[in-house]
C-alpha cells in the first residue's frame, strides 16, 4: 500500500476497495492514524512526543518527519541520519522535502556548500511549488549570508562550477575591489568556461574600480536567511529546591527564555532556543557543558555560567570551538585575559574603578586624589585602575595606600591623617591638598574600615568628598553628618521600581511562569536579550564575536551593556548618599 499515492488512495474505485483484504487495510489505518497523532504534535511544536511516534512508523513519510522533529529540537546530526533515509527513487515530493529539510540542517551545522549543493537543483525543477520557491529563496538567501572565510569553505565544497559562480558573484556587494578581482581570477583557475554571457558580464564589472563600486551599491542587499535559528547555551549549575543557590540559577534561567520567547515573538522569519547545560559547581563539568554545546546543540553563544573555577575552564574550550560567552554575574578581572570569545556583563571591579576616575576628574573636577583600599582584597584592582585612569586624565593622586589594615588592627589614622582640610597643618607638615578619597573596600572588613574611614574624617572635621565600592551606600551613617561631606559609589545593577518596563516585565514573568521575577530574573532577561540583539543585527553568527565589543548601548531593566571595543561591560551606575537617601546621579554613560 505504501507504494499508492495519497491522490491514487482517493480515486480507487470503490469494489477494488472491497475486495482489499482486511489484514492490509487494518495496518494502513493504524499506521495512518499514528501518522496523524504524531503530524498533530509536530504542528505543536511537541517535537520530541511526535518524534517518538514517527521513528517507529519504519515509513517514508515517518522518516521525513522524524528529522523534521529532530531539527526542532536542534538535534541535527540524529535529523539528517533520518532525512537520508529517503532517495531520489522515492516518491518525489517526499524526496524533495527531505533534500530542503537536509539544506537547512547543513547550514545549521555550519555546512554551507554542502546545503548549496542540496538547493542548487531546485531551480531544474519545472513545478514551482512553495517548497521548490522556499529552497530557491533560501540558495540566494545563503550566498549573502556568508563570511569570507565561510564562502571560502563553500567554494571548495561546491559539486559544481554555477554554485562556485554564484558565490563569488554574491561576494562582489560586500568586498572591494582588488579582492573582488581576486575572487574572480579563483573562479577562472577553475576551468569555468569564460565565454558564457555570465562569465562576460562579471568580467566587464570588473573592468575598472568606478565600473565596480556602481554595481557593489546596486547589488548589496540583506543577508539573513528567512527561517534563521540561533541556539543559545545556557551554562548554569543545577540545585535542588532548598539549596540556597536554587533561585539564582532558576531565575538567570528563566529570564533567558522570557528573552528568547521575546524575541520569537517579535521575528516571525527567524527564532531563537535557550539550550540548558548543567555546569554544576566543578571544572570538569563545565569543559563536558561546553564541549556538548558545540558538538551536539552547535550553539552560536552559550550564556553563563555562575562561578569562577567552572567560568575558567570554560573559557578554554569557548576559544577552541569559537563560541562566544557571556558571563551575567562573574567580575573577575582575570577571566577574559586574552581570550576573543569570552564577555563579561558584569563590569568588573577594574571597570568601576575606570568609572569612578572619570567621574571624579570629568564630572566632579578633582584635580587631586588620594586612593585607601585593603590589601588582598578585589578592591585593590579598583584601587589601581583608578589611579591609572585618573592620571591620564590629568589628574594627580597624591595618596596611594593599599595596606593590611586587618594585620594592623585597623588603625588608619597613620593614612587618614593626610586627608585633613586644615590648610595651616597643610602647609607646615607639608601635606598635599586633596579633592577626594577613592575607598573601595570589597570583602567582609569592607563595613568595618568605610565606617572607621568615616570617623577619622568627622574628628578632623574634613570635609573631603568620598568616593567607593557599593558599602558606602549601606552604610549605616547618621543624616546629620551628611551635611557637610559629599559619598559616592558605584553598582553595576540598578532596579527602578517605579520604571513602566520594569512593570511589564514582573506582570509577564509572573504570568509565565507563577513566580515572582527577581533582580536575577532581569540579569538574565538583560543578558539574553543584549545577545540576540548583536545578533539580529549582524545576522551571522560568525560575526558576533567582534560584533558584540562594539554593539551599541544596551539600556536594560536592570543593567545597561555597553562593551566599548572591549570584553568587560563598560557601564557602571555612580549614587550619591544624602539625607535624601540613595539616590543615582549620572544617567549610565
Amino acid at each position: 500500500m505504501e507504494s499508492i499515492s495519497k491522490r491514487q488512495q482517493f480515486f480507487l474505485p470503490l469494489s477494488v476497495l472491497l475486495l482489499l483484504p482486511l489484514f492490509v487495510l487494518l495496518p494502513f489505518n493504524a499506521e495512518a492514524q499514528s501518522f496523524d497523532e504524531g503530524l498533530k504534535l509536530y504542528q505543536q511544536g511537541k517535537y520530541e512526543e511526535a518524534a517518538s511516534i514517527f521513528t517507529q512508523l519504519k515509513t517514508k513519510r515517518g522518516y521525513l518527519f522524524s528529522g523534521k522533529s529532530y531539527f526542532g529540537l536542534g538535534k541535527y546530526l540524529t535529523a539528517k541520519s533520518y532525512l537520508e533515509q529517503l532517495s531520489a527513487k522515492d516518491n518525489s515530493e517526499l524526496y524533495l522535502e527531505a533534500q530542503y529539510n537536509l539544506a537547512l540542517t547543513d547550514f545549521q551545522l555550519g555546512q554551507y556548500g554542502n546545503a548549496l549543493n542540496r538547493l542548487y537543483p531546485f531551480k531544474d525543477q519545472q513545478r514551482k511549488t512553495q517548497l521548490v520557491t522556499d529552497a530557491i529563496h533560501f540558495y540566494d538567501d545563503i550566498l549573502h549570508f556568508l563570511t569570507m572565510n565561510q564562502r571560502k569553505n563553500a567554494f571548495q565544497q561546491a559539486e559544481n562550477a554555477q554554485i562556485k559562480y554564484d558565490l563569488v558573484k554574491a561576494a562582489f556587494s560586500n568586498v572591494d575591489y582588488p579582492i573582488a578581482k581576486m575572487l574572480y581570477n579563483q573562479l577562472v583557475q577553475t576551468k569555468i568556461d569564460t565565454t558564457i554571457p555570465a562569465m562576460q558580464k562579471l568580467s566587464k564589472m570588473i573592468r575598472d574600480s568606478v565600473s565596480y563600486a556602481v554595481e557593489k551599491s546596486y547589488n548589496s542587499r540583506p543577508n539573513t536567511p528567512s527561517g534563521m535559528t540561533y541556539n543559545i547555551g545556557a551554562a548554569l549549575p543545577s540545585y535542588d529546591n532548598e539549596s540556597a543557590e536554587f533561585e539564582v540559577a532558576r531565575n538567570l534561567y528563566f529570564g533567558f527564555v522570557l528573552a528568547a520567547e521575546t524575541f520569537n515573538q517579535h521575528h516571525t522569519d527567524k527564532k531563537a532556543f535557550i539550550r540548558f547545560q548543567n555546569t554544576a559547581a566543578n571544572k570538569d563539568t563545565a569543559a563536558f557543558a561546553m564541549t556538548n554545546f558545540a558538538w551536539n546543540v552547535n550553539a552560536d553563544a552559550v550564556l553563563g555560567p555562575l562561578f569562577s573555577e567552572p567560568a575558567k575552564r570554560m573559557t578554554e574550550y569557548a576559544e577552541q570551538y569559537q563560541i562566544p560567552m557571556l558571563a551575567p554575574l562573574a567580575n573577575s578581572g582575570s577571566l577574559n585575559t586574552d581570550n576573543p570569545y569570552v564577555f563579561q556583563a558584569n563590569p568588573t571591579l577594574g571597570a568601576h574603578g575606570k568609572q569612578m576616575a572619570e567621574y571624579a576628574v570629568n564630572t566632579l573636577n578633582m584635580d587631586t586624589l588620594a586612593v585607601i583600599a585593603e590589601k588582598n582584597t578585589l578592591g585593590v584592582n579598583s584601587a589601581y585602575t583608578f589611579r591609572d585612569h585618573a592620571e591620564r586624565l590629568g589628574a594627580r593622586v597624591s595618596y596611594f595606600f593599599v595596606e593590611d589594615f586587618a594585620s594592623q588592627g585597623f588603625d588608619l589614622t597613620d593614612y587618614t591623617k593626610y586627608f585633613t582640610t586644615d590648610t595651616v597643618k597643610i602647609d607646615s607638615l607639608r601635606y598635599h591638598h586633596v579633592d577626594g578619597i577613592y575607598a573601595p573596600f570589597t570583602g567582609q572588613a569592607a563595613p568595618t574600615l568605610a565606617e572607621l574611614l568615616w570617623v577619622d574624617l568627622e574628628g578632623m572635621n574634613s570635609s573631603i568628598p568620598v568616593l567607593g565600592s557599593q558599602v558606602w551606600g549601606d552604610a549605616n551613617i547618621p543624616k546629620e553628618q551628611l551635611d557637610n561631606r559629599e559619598i559616592y559609589f558605584s553598582e553595576s545593577f540598578y532596579l527602578n521600581k517605579k520604571s513602566q518596563k520594569v512593570e511589564q516585565f514582573s506582570e509577564r514573568f509572573k504570568k509565565r511562569f507563577d513566580i515572582e521575577a527577581n533582580r536575577f530574573s532581569m540579569i538574565g532577561y538583560d543578558t539574553a536579550e543584549y545577545i540576540l540583539r548583536t545578533l539580529n543585527r549582524v545576522g551571522n553568527p560568525a560575526l558576533l564575536k567582534d560584533a558584540l565589543k562594539h554593539q551599541p548601548l544596551y539600556e536594560g531593566l536592570i543593567s545597561n551593556i555597553s562593551f566599548e571595543g572591549t570584553h568587560v561591560n563598560q557601564q557602571v551606575k555612580i549614587f550619591t548618599v544624602s539625607k535624601a537617601g540613595v539616590q543615582p546621579v549620572l544617567e549610565y554613560r
